[in-house]
């Protein structure tokens, strides 16, 4: 059963080690990319060796919306959100998936 354990948490590490890496890769955050299961290919992939597991992203635009209340910013700009999936798996073929919301700040389009 500790093995169970130990394969789902490299699943997980690696899907959370795979949204952060995204988050650091250039035009992960693509205002065009609105399929949110990226069949169009368009999902990064992620390796890592040390721990035998590998983690696959998905960014997708959501939508334009005023920044949250309270922020600090003013009127001219707007948020755009993304929605990211990681799906990590380990060497023995345990799964996790997370999902996580992503807000980038933009100047108001007309």
């Amino acid at each position: 059963m500790s093995g169970n354990t130990q394969e789902s948490t490299k699943a997980f590490q690696a899907a959370e080690s795979g949204l952060n890496q995204a988050l650091n890769a250039a035009g992960a955050l693509d205002l065009n990319k609105t399929d949110p299961l990226c069949l169009d290919g368009s999902a990064i992939p992620f390796s890592y060796s040390q721990m035998n597991a590998s983690a696959s992203v998905c960014t997708a635009f959501v939508q334009n919306t005023p920044p949250k209340r309270g922020s600090g910013y003013g009127s001219s700009v707007e948020a755009a959100n993304f929605d990211q999936g990681s799906t990590g798996t380990s060497g023995a073929g345990a799964k996790a998936v997370v999902h996580q919301g992503v807000a980038q700040i933009l100047p108001k389009s007309n």
